[in-house]
């Protein structure tokens, strides 16, 4: 039998065993399952070292699998210090060690190992500091000896990271038995929760748990797979609490401000009450040489057989002074893998009933015993134990073993609650320190508060989560809860001998991020450094990337232990935020520009519309899918919110001549009621902007934008108006009006619904513009064409824009009404030929490029880019913006190159398939001589030349027949 590999299915593994995913590990292709992490698909391929340690090369296997100690760090597809044992395999992704030269398995470096006794904790201040070269120079070599990933700037993918803010009536922090009891009991009194959680899949260490519970209330005879998925069901169907998975909590401010850190998102939560669910960490036991490879957590044996389905080893040793280490045993046991026996450091069984089980399944347990040291070279072959007494000595023991599975006890994850000013005390029955007092407004439950037992976990998150949500019971006042809580932790709490101190010999590692071992610890204290905060930073125990979480207790255990101090006295070293590793990106400010939503956002998220950036707006891409959107759209009616769309209120006397100036085309001539199509240019003639002017009073226009340009334009027209300048106010009104587009051959029928105004073709024309009520709210209807069908704008305010948006839904139901998005728009109006400023234009564009010429008015007065556009036409346009359709099925990708004589001589700037033809088609920059009526152009698409046909007309109602119906 393989030493490790796949077992049969688990209940609760999360793999899928039907489909495989390939990536390479230092150059090797592994073949993974989808579900798989990094460190678990290497795990089930054999591979059991990881990485190298920090200062002295050794080899480092799994030790925690969940994200929390050094010994998985990896360099993935260029980004440095991943925790392989969170993230998920992709295909094709590309691995590499870190820290090691020239291979993971053989490091010249790790001779450094054999001279640790010259590199006692503190050397460089001692042996380095004078004289001040000797520093300078030494610096760089440590740097480069010791660290973890090197960053290559050229390879790291540049993320970036979105800002939101978010309220909750309660926020709870973990996703475990206690979270979701909390989050359920919260809801159950009708307040909106928000349940984060830094795992994938919710249910904590249940989701692994392969025990039996009989006594759990509502649960009994369930296993703690089965209750997992239970409670996350309840939760996923309360319509009461949002989920945020894969999301960190690395920050809990004053207030009840929490920093959130989900994906490629920075999330600011305000809760009105807080519940701190987070669990706690096993902590590894101190013996030489514990840091070898096989040699792992109890709860990181268990992820591997339940969530992965791998078995760990062939023959394991199980040391502990939990009862974890009893069930660890079992589990193993099922899972193929042979237990040599297990090592507890309790006098007494703190589980008789396991005790008995594990005896009866033939294991040996050895009650009173520690192990002394690992044996093995690069990967653990066995084990001396001893029996435990006051001097913890004795005749060692040896048992073979190439898997150790160690259960130190609890280290409660408590980071959140001291940065929001709880305070702890060690519980001596329990070996933790626990919460004896939190802020107001501040809950806790579960392992964060000392209980491990499952059925008090689901009672404390039920008390927490009820008392958060303000339904306290009377039995229980509110300023008690918490006290209360940590009351019944000392009853239910398994027994947890203190971690063993100052034993073992030079390679006993306390730090296994730094490289620290317990004599190191003494040997720092024997120098004078007894207070813990001095001492950590001397030794840099708990400043590596764990940052405490598994060497934190360890080290006040030895610190107390060998100054015959109480745990209390010794106290605990500062939590600050970040709790987790944050990259820097996530933590710089946003870009400085307000993110704008339109008054009909909520609505677009209740349909389901995908959301997409643009400009500085959110709004729908789509509604699921965009060719559907804009067939109704050609078919019967549909409606688009074009809040977005800049819109400038101009007044005054000298408002039609500021226009002149400012447009390529004359307004001053323009009727009242009238639009008209306006294009803007720059001092050297290339378009600015374009959008639509509407002529409400002779001294008064109506200006619309495209919807990325509105304070830019509102700054050209000021630039233009400084001075003594025209009688002219430019009002920005952007956010005070919402609008809509109603368009399709139906659009007519919907809208006369809800308005008195005629709009008869013959008395309501193209391009002309009406004021009036839709369903009761003014409005100001714009007649215009842009998505190629009959379709009226409708601006109004913005406060009446759900209740307009609605009423035109309902109103358009029976005529099959439909939401279109930004996608289907630009399939429209591509369809029409009508370009986008900025993509289908660049900062050089003219007119008479983009064969814009009958909105260029040469014989008016002087304008705004009328030289930049005769220079043009004086010089010859070399390249034109022209329409095309493809031969073949294909569609290329905008920003594509056109190809001639085998190079490139234009580019797509915009390119759909066309509903209307079933076709790829689009706009393209050409060279002037192919910008003729059915001349074949070569777009490469995929590395290919296809071939396609100009046309210089629009693909769809060529002559505006449907526009103006």
């Amino acid at each position: 039998m393989n030493r490790v590999g796949r077992n049969i299915a688990q209940p609760g593994e999360i793999i899928d065993r039907s489909a495989a995913v390939e990536f390479k590990s230092d150059g090797r292709t592994i073949r993974a399952q989808q579900g798989d992490t990094i460190l678990s698909a290497l795990y089930a391929a054999g591979i059991t070292t990881f990485s190298r340690s920090f200062k002295y090369h050794r080899p480092r296997g799994l030790l925690c699998a969940a994200g929390h100690c050094p010994n998985c760090l990896v360099t993935v597809d260029g980004e440095p210090n991943v925790r392989a044992c969170i993230r998920p395999v992709a295909p094709g992704m590309k691995v590499q060690h870190q820290n090691a030269w020239p291979s993971l398995r053989w490091d010249f470096l790790s001779i450094l190992d054999r001279f640790h006794w010259l590199m006692p904790v503190g050397f460089y201040y001692k042996a380095l500091h004078r004289p001040k070269l000797l520093w300078r120079l030494a610096r760089g070599v440590i740097q480069r000896v010791g660290g973890l990933g090197s960053i290559d700037i050229e390879r790291v993918p540049e993320t970036k990271f979105h800002h939101r803010s978010q309220h909750a009536d309660v926020a709870v922090v973990g996703g475990g038995p206690a979270g979701m009891a909390a989050a359920l009991a919260a809801a159950d009194q009708g307040s909106q929760i928000v349940l984060i959680d830094d795992q994938p899949h919710l249910g904590g260490h249940l989701r692994f748990d392969q025990q039996t519970y009989d006594s759990v209330p509502g649960y009994q005879g369930k296993t703690g797979v089965d209750i997992a998925r239970a409670m996350a069901q309840s939760v996923a169907e309360s319509d009461s609490i949002e989920v945020m998975s894969d999301a960190t909590v690395f920050g809990l401010y004053q207030d009840k401000l929490l920093s959130i850190l989900a994906g490629d998102w920075r999330v600011t939560l305000r809760a009105k009450r807080v519940v701190i669910a987070t669990g706690a960490h096993e902590v590894p036991l101190i013996f030489e040489n514990n840091d070898l490879p096989g040699i792992m957590l109890a709860s990181a044996a268990r992820r591997l057989v339940g969530l992965y389905g791998i078995r760990p080893g062939a023959n394991a040793v199980v040391a502990t002074n939990t009862e974890l280490g009893y069930q660890t045993a079992l589990e193993l046991l099922d899972a193929g893998v042979n237990v040599a026996a297990i090592v507890d450091a309790n006098l007494e069984s703190p589980q008789p009933g396991l005790s008995a089980t594990v005896s009866a399944r033939g294991i040996r347990a050895l009650q009173g015993h520690r192990l002394v040291k690992a044996t093995g070279r690069g990967q653990v072959k066995g084990v001396l134990v001893a029996p435990v007494d006051g001097a913890l000595q004795g005749r060692p023991e040896r048992i073979p073993c190439d898997l150790v599975c160690m259960s130190g006890g609890y280290q409660p994850v408590d980071a959140l609650l001291q940065q929001v000013g709880g305070r702890l005390s060690f519980n001596a029955k329990i070996g933790e320190s626990v919460p004896t007092h939190l802020p107001s407004g501040i809950y806790a439950a579960g392992d964060v508060m000392g209980a491990h037992g499952l059925a008090t976990q689901l009672t404390q998150g039920r008390l927490a989560g009820s008392s958060a949500a303000g339904d306290l019971s009377s039995a229980v006042p509110a300023a008690d809860s918490n006290d209360t809580a940590v009351q019944t932790a000392d009853s239910v709490a398994a027994a947890n001998a203190p971690v063993s101190g100052a034993q073992g010999g030079s390679r006993s590692f306390l730090c296994f991020c730094e490289d620290v071992t317990a004599k190191d610890v003494t040997f720092a204290i024997d120098e004078g450094f007894e207070d813990i905060q001095t001492l950590k930073r001397y030794t840099t125990v708990s400043m590596g990337p764990c940052q405490g979480k598994m060497c934190g207790k360890s080290l006040a255990a030895i610190c107390a232990d060998y100054t015959r101090r109480s745990i209390d006295e010794i106290g605990a070293t500062t939590s600050r935020p970040p709790y987790q590793p944050v990259p820097l990106a996530a933590l710089s400010g946003p870009s400085h520009m307000p993110l704008k939503r339109s008054p009909m956002d909520r609505l677009h998220r209740e349909l389901g519309a995908s959301m997409v950036e643009s400009g500085l707006w959110q709004r729908p891409i789509d509604y699921g899918s965009a060719q559907d959107e804009a067939i109704a759209v050609r078919q019967r009616v549909g409606i688009i919110d074009v809040s977005t769309l800049g819109k400038l209120d101009v007044q005054g006397a000298d408002a039609p001549a500021l226009l002149d100036l400012l447009y390529t085309n004359t307004f001053s001539d323009l009727g009242v009621g009238r639009v008209r199509y306006g294009l803007m240019c720059s001092d050297n003639g290339a378009i600015l902007d374009d959008g639509t002017v509407t002529r409400l009073a002779q001294d008064r226009f109506f200006v619309t934008t495209t919807s990325g340009n509105a304070d830019m334009i509102e700054d050209w027209f000021n630039w233009w108006m400084s001075g003594a300048g025209p009688c002219v106010h430019v009002t920005n009104v952007t956010g005070a009006y919402g609008a809509v587009n109603v368009a399709g051959p139906l659009a007519r029928e919907a809208l006369s619904k809800l308005t008195d105004i005629d709009l008869d073709p013959d008395k309501f024309r193209y391009m002309r513009s009406r004021q009036g009520q839709v369903a009761g709210v003014p409005c100001l209807l714009i007649r215009i064409g842009f998505v190629g069908e009959a379709g009226w704008e409708l601006h109004f305010a913005s406060e009446h824009g759900e209740y307009l948006w609605e009423s035109i839904t309902e109103a358009g139901r029976e005529f099959g009404i439909s939401s279109f998005g930004l996608e289907a728009q630009r399939i429209l109006r591509l369809e029409k030929g009508h370009i986008i400023v900025g993509q289908d234009t660049d900062s050089t564009s003219n007119p008479l490029e983009t064969r814009s010429e009958w909105a260029v008015h040469l014989n008016k007065a002087d304008f705004i880019g009328r030289g930049g556009i005769t220079g043009a036409a004086e010089r010859g346009i070399k390249q034109k913006l022209v329409g095309f359709i493809m031969e073949s099925g294909l569609v290329p990708e905008d920003g594509v190159p056109i190809i001639s004589e085998g190079r490139p001589v234009g580019r797509v700037t915009s390119a759909r398939l066309s509903p209307t033809l079933g076709k790829g088609f689009g706009l393209a920059w050409v060279p002037s001589h192919l910008a003729k009526e059915g001349a074949n152009i070569e777009v490469l698409i995929n590395d290919c030349e296809q071939t396609a046909s100009v046309t210089l007309r629009p693909v769809y109602d060529p002559d505006g027949v449907r526009l103006r119906s």
